[in-house]
């Protein structure tokens, strides 16, 4: 038994290979056995339409698990750093109010 198929369930039709195994399954069986908790896929996703995958690696058949089932997590930004805003009409506006304002 290699790696890939320690963390797939052990019923007999859905283990007998990951090709014929529904992809969300699968990708929720691995997360799973590893300890990842992972969200419900996001009917709105633009990227997998609400199915939890992307594809399948066409040499293996495992599927790809989309972003949007990966929890968000709290990024630096909201520590308090000051952050530069993203265009130039957003810095010259942000220079001319800081001038203003001594």
């Amino acid at each position: 038994m290699n790696e890939k198929e320690m963390f797939l369930p052990t019923d007999e039709a859905k283990a007998a290979d990951i090709r014929n195994m529904d992809p969300l399954e699968a990708i929720m069986a691995a997360a799973e056995g590893i300890g990842l908790i992972l969200n419900d896929p996001n009917p709105n996703c633009k990227k997998c339409h609400g199915r939890g995958y992307i594809g399948r690696h066409a040499d293996t058949g495992e599927p790809i698990a989309c972003s949007c089932l990966f929890p968000k997590y709290e990024s630096a930004r909201e520590t308090g750093e000051m952050i530069l805003p993203q265009n130039r009409a957003q810095r010259r506006a942000a220079k001319k109010k800081a001038k203003k304002n001594g």
